[in-house]
């Protein structure tokens, strides 16, 4: 008769526990490519255990369980082999991630912890998830023993594809943000570098495309379209000049695999708000601008905000009235600013009336030009200077 696994009940003290463990002809299997290299062996009735790495993750040491098993609490220790006599368990290790998936709850460790299971299948010990669930039955927890029988016999393949994993995998590019100065169009050296990166791991495929996106494509205008493809045209030739294909870089995807997004985000389209004559509030179209911008300020700007306002300088009002209007709107800007995260300190405002017009004042359409907040950005010395 063939042994499929076996479960034992055990009395630890006070603890009742079920062990299980692969049978002895259980072994291990090997799946690796060049961003991701796997060991698995199979747990009768409960799951997998797995040995998993991809390119610059650190590698995790888990348990795939079935889905009608639930996990509350989770450790891994180190267990003594049947044939080591007088070796005693290590210490317990919590488990890092308690995570569930579609085929069922992932219980496991990453990093040293999962380095030392590795080491410890190698000497032939048996590393062991241990976990309780959420309810109290017969048995206070589980005990699943990862079997080292015939771990050698895939243990130098595994490490060698280990070894051939670059420093770096798609999750490290994948939604990587470019931040610019206004009107700049060159990269930080820093941003090259992560783009020749992005080069090597996509040559190193043989495939994939990388689409670069506008964070404010939607409400930055014309401007904002004008910058974007400027900086657009720098990176693909970075990307060139670094290996891709024409194919593999584009503003619209089609369909290649992996598709890695790159988004650029300038302040420009994002600093001009025009207002009508009766106009009381922020439209909806002003306050996202502004949602952006500020986004843009808490996330990469350091510098300071001069917030100037502008009146249209109407021939019935004082010039008094026009720069109490200019000042209003202005200080709707900076508060609408202030309530998305950026710090008030760092704005100041500027009430100008109708003095530095762009437009004539004889006509509505250039009244309406006239009347406006025009945000102005001053770069600090922390700010890399732009290209």
């Amino acid at each position: 008769m063939r042994i499929v696994g076996f479960i034992l009940l055990a009395w630890l003290g006070n603890v009742t526990a079920a062990v299980f463990q692969a049978p002895w002809s259980a072994g291990w299997r090997f799946e690796g490519d060049k961003l991701s290299c796997q060991l698995s062996q199979t747990i009768p009735h409960l799951g997998q255990a797995v040995f998993s790495q991809a390119a610059g993750e650190p590698l995790a040491f888990y348990l795939q369980l079935n889905s009608a098993t639930e996990v509350a609490e989770a450790s891994v220790q180190i267990h003594p082999a049947p044939w080591q006599h007088r070796v005693l368990p290590s210490r317990r290790f919590p488990a890092g991630s308690l995570t569930t998936q579609s085929e069922g709850q992932q219980v496991g460790v990453r990093g040293p912890v999962a380095e030392q299971m590795l080491a410890a299948l190698f000497a032939g010990s048996f590393p062991t998830f241990i976990y309780r669930r959420p309810w109290r039955g017969a048995v206070d927890e589980f005990q699943v023993a990862v079997s080292a029988v015939r771990f050698w016999d895939v243990y130098d393949r595994y490490q060698a594809c280990r070894a051939q994993l670059p420093p770096y995998g798609i999750r490290d590019f994948q939604n990587l943000r470019f931040y610019f100065r206004e009107h700049q169009i060159q990269l930080p050296d820093d941003d090259t570098t992560k783009l020749r990166h992005l080069a090597r791991l996509l040559q190193r495929l043989g495939k994939g495309q990388v689409v670069v996106n506008n964070v404010t494509q939607k409400l930055g205008g014309k401007e904002s379209q004008f910058w974007f493809r400027k900086r657009f045209q720098q990176i693909k030739q970075r990307l060139r000049q670094a290996g891709l294909k024409p194919d593999q870089v584009t503003t619209k995807p089609t369909g290649l695999s992996p598709r890695i997004d790159l988004f650029l985000f300038g302040p420009e389209g994002l600093r001009l708000y025009h207002y009508g004559r009766h106009q009381r509030d922020l439209t909806w179209n002003q306050k996202r601008r502004l949602q952006l911008l500020a986004r843009y300020l808490t996330e990469y700007f350091t510098g300071s905000l001069i917030v100037n306002g502008y009146s249209d300088g109407a021939r019935w009002r004082s010039e008094r009235t026009n720069r109490a209007m200019s000042k209003r709107w202005a200080e709707k800007v900076r508060d609408y600013l202030a309530s998305q995260g950026v710090d008030p300190a760092r704005m100041q405002i500027r009430a100008w009336g109708s003095r530095h017009r762009v437009a004539s004042n004889l006509t509505k359409a250039g009244q309406a030009k006239n009347r406006r907040v025009l945000i102005q950005l001053v770069a600090d010395a922390k700010q890399p200077a732009a290209s």
